[in-house]
C-alpha cells in the first residue's frame, strides 16, 4: 500500500490529533481541519514539533496542513478538499471524525440542535467521503481508505443523547452502503466504535461520572493506534467492518 496524504476532520483535538500525529509521525501528509482557525493553527504547529522532534527530516518538509472547515457546509468542504490537492496532489485516506453532541432528553432538544447534530456528526461524513472519492477513485491502484468514528452509542441507544446516538447509528449504515459501491475501486470503508473516550465531548456529557471515571476511559492515543491499524492492516479488517474498541 502507497498512501501519501490524509484527511482528518475534527483534527484539533482528542481522537482527530492523535490520529493527525500518528499519521504524521510515519510520513504522511496530514490535513486537520476545525471550525475554529486558533484551535487549526495551534494544532499544526504542536505536530510540527512533535514530528520533528521525532524525525528532524521532517522540519524541511510541509507535511501538515490546516484549515478552518465546518463541515456541515457544502462550499468549505469543497474548499478543503481542492486545498489538499493543490498541496499534496491527491488524498488516500479520510478520516471521519468530527463530531459533536448535546445532552439533552429527546424531548427537551429543540430542532436546531438536533439538526446541528445530524449535520455535523452524519452529513458532514458525508460531504467529505463525496468529495474525497473521486481522488480516491482515480488513485485506485494505490488503494484508498476511509474510517468513520461512530461510537459504541453507534450500536446501543443512551438516555439523554438520542440526537448523537441516531447520528452514530447513521455512521455505521453509511459505512456500510458506501464500502459496497466503492470496494471494485481498491477502496476499503470502515467505522470504529470507541467506548468512553477520555474527551472534553465525554467530559461534557457527565462532569460528575467523566470525574470519577475517566482514570478508566480509553485515552485518545489508543483510539488513534486502532485506527491506523485498520488503516495499514489490509488482512485483520473487512471492507464495511465496524470494529469495537473499549
Amino acid at each position: 500500500m502507497s498512501y501519501e496524504t490524509a484527511i482528518v476532520t475534527g483534527g484539533s483535538r482528542g481522537i482527530g490529533k492523535e490520529t493527525a500525529i500518528q499519521l504524521s509521525k510515519i510520513g504522511l501528509n496530514v490535513v486537520i481541519c476545525s471550525r475554529t482557525q486558533r484551535e487549526v493553527d495551534v494544532t499544526v504547529k504542536e505536530i510540527e514539533e512533535i514530528v520533528t522532534n521525532t524525525n528532524s527530516s521532517f522540519a524541511n518538509k510541509n507535511r501538515v496542513l490546516g484549515i478552518k472547515c465546518d463541515i456541515s457546509k457544502v462550499s468549505e468542504v469543497n474548499y478543503l478538499v481542492k486545498s489538499t490537492i493543490e498541496e499534496f496532489k491527491n488524498i488516500h485516506i479520510l478520516v471521519n471524525n468530527a463530531g459533536i453532541v448535546y445532552v439533552k432528553k429527546l424531548i427537551d432538544t429543540s430542532e436546531e440542535e438536533w439538526d446541528k447534530t445530524i449535520d455535523i456528526n452524519l452529513k458532514g461524513a458525508f460531504l467529505l467521503s463525496r468529495a474525497v472519492l473521486p481522488f480516491m477513485i482515480k488513485n485506485m491502484s494505490s488503494c484508498g481508505v476511509i474510517i468513520n468514528v461512530s461510537s459504541g452509542a453507534g450500536k446501543t441507544g443512551f438516555p439523554g443523547i438520542a440526537a448523537y446516538c441516531a447520528s452514530k447509528f447513521g455512521m455505521i449504515g453509511l459505512t456500510e452502503s458506501l464500502a459496497w459501491e466503492v470496494g471494485n475501486y481498491n477502496i476499503k470503508v470502515m467505522a470504529i466504535c470507541p467506548g468512553e473516550v477520555d474527551t472534553k465531548m465525554q467530559e461534557k456529557v457527565d462532569l460528575d461520572y467523566y470525574t470519577k471515571y475517566k482514570n478508566k476511559m480509553l485515552k485518545p492515543n489508543e483510539v488513534a493506534d486502532r485506527i491506523i491499524d485498520m488503516v495499514f492492516d489490509d488482512k485483520k479488517y473487512n471492507n464495511g467492518q465496524s470494529v469495537d474498541i473499549g
